[in-house]
């Protein structure tokens, strides 16, 4: 099973390798360079894949993935897995079964504090990968993972996040579309406008805390863990967070069940939503399914300390596992990830391109027949911010955050408590997690 993996992905990443740049040498290839033999995919091979984020579907790794590959390489195919009973990370860990790949988001320092990922930088020379045409934003956050200039994982495709809305539920109550450049305050007075229930339907105007509320805050980019004291940070900046988060709830009728709602779901299925804060990587890739929903997108509103940024460098990355039997197969995948054709293929049908590349970034959502006509450029009228310092810490702060809010939301305790708490609860675990390291 996984020689048969192993062939298949040494196959996608030989057709990258293939691929050429506009100036006729191999991507990769720097002045003076002698081109690199191939590698050579002999016997049937098997890669095993965890996705652990939603925003890869089976058919979307068929499209950039198995069908690249298996053009030249045949061999080469993929077992995909993905999170549930059984079979997180640290299932297949306590089993032995670590897949040769692991694609996700960016926090991963709990990953490298388990010795999980390779350190990839002896692999870019062999593979002949070019990391300099990767956006740096993007390479600086992954370079924050390793303490002696460790590489530990490579990117595919980067998030953007926009609002999206329901044009139908604004139509329905006669009532302006929202439009690029908003702050959350002009969008908070536009969702009382449409926060309404009508013939028993509950249309919920604006929802923001998708992630929670952290990720409602990641444009202030604030810091979670004092480098030197290794202590929870909470800054007074979150005050101002969570009293312009409660201001948007707090609207009649726009408060849902839960802080952390099923936003495809409700935005894509149910259609009760009229604005939502979402990530552009997800709702493309559900988009599709939407039945009878008329919708467009605008620019992200700006916090008032931040304006016209979106998210922190947010971005899905791969990593190669340090164990694997595969390895040279498995950075030959990410070879073919980075590769001009497949980042072209993927920024095509809705997945931004990790490379420095605008001719490829003005390419965004292009074949996508269910975004013709729509706002896609004002996605782009806001930009990341800076990822904040990764700590193998973030974590217990930003859980502790996230809960504060949620006793907010649920009306069990005031701000100022709550992130009293929070500050409380974070330097608790931290301690904690520090007993356990000694």
């Amino acid at each position: 099973m996984k020689k048969k993996w192993l062939a298949v992905l040494c196959s996608a990443l030989m057709v990258v390798s293939a691929g050429c740049t506009s100036s006729g040498k191999k991507a990769g290839d720097a002045p003076g360079d002698k081109p690199k033999e191939a590698f050579v995919i002999k016997d049937p091979v098997t890669l095993s894949v965890l996705i652990e984020i939603p925003g890869m579907t089976d058919d979307e790794w068929k499209k950039y993935f198995t069908e690249t590959v298996q053009k030249k390489y045949p061999q080469i195919s993929f077992e995909i897995l993905r999170p549930g009973p059984g079979q997180t990370l640290n299932d297949l860990i306590a089993a032995g079964n670590i897949p040769d790949l692991i694609y996700g988001g960016p926090p991963q320092s709990d990953r490298v504090d388990k010795q999980i990922p390779l350190d990839l930088r002896e692999h870019f020379k062999k593979h002949d990968i070019d990391i300099s045409k990767i956006n740096p934003n993007i390479m600086d956050s992954i370079k924050q993972l390793g303490d002696k200039g460790e590489i530990y994982g490579l990117p595919f495709t980067q998030n953007a996040f926009a609002l999206w809305y329901n044009k139908g539920i604004f139509d329905k109550f006669g009532v302006p579309y929202p439009t690029d450049g908003m702050t959350w305050d002009q969008a908070t007075e536009l969702a009382r406008k449409v926060s309404r229930v009508e013939d028993g339907v509950n249309y919920l105007g604006l929802y923001v805390t998708h992630g929670g509320i952290t990720t409602f805050a990641s444009p202030l980019s604030i810091p979670m863990v004092d480098k030197n004291t290794q202590q929870a940070l909470v800054p007074d900046v979150w005050k101002s967070v969570f009293d312009r988060a409660m201001k948007i709830y707090d609207i009649p009728n726009n408060k849902p069940k839960v802080v952390g709602l099923d936003t495809i779901n409700a935005f894509i299925k149910d259609q009760n939503i009229a604005m939502a804060a979402y990530y552009s990587i997800g709702m493309f890739s559900f988009l599709p399914q939407a039945k009878g929903l008329d919708w467009d997108v605008v620019q992200l509103p700006s916090h008032p300390e931040a304006p016209n940024k979106y998210l922190q460098a947010d971005y899905h990355q791969f990593l190669v596992s340090r164990t694997s039997k595969n390895i040279d197969a498995a950075v030959e995948v990410l070879k073919i990830a980075l590769s001009e054709e497949v980042q072209t293929l993927a920024t095509r049908n809705g997945k931004l391109t990790v490379l420095k590349n605008t001719q490829i970034m003005d390419q965004f959502a292009a074949d996508q027949e269910f975004a013709k006509g729509k706002n896609i450029k004002g996605i782009f009228k806001s930009e990341p911010t800076t990822l904040i310092p990764q700590s193998k810490y973030n974590g217990s702060v930003d859980a502790a955050i996230r809960k504060a809010f949620v006793s907010v939301f649920e009306g069990k305790t005031d701000i100022n408590t709550a992130l009293r708490t929070a500050k409380e609860e974070a330097d608790k675990n931290i301690a904690n997690m520090k007993l356990g390291e000694k």
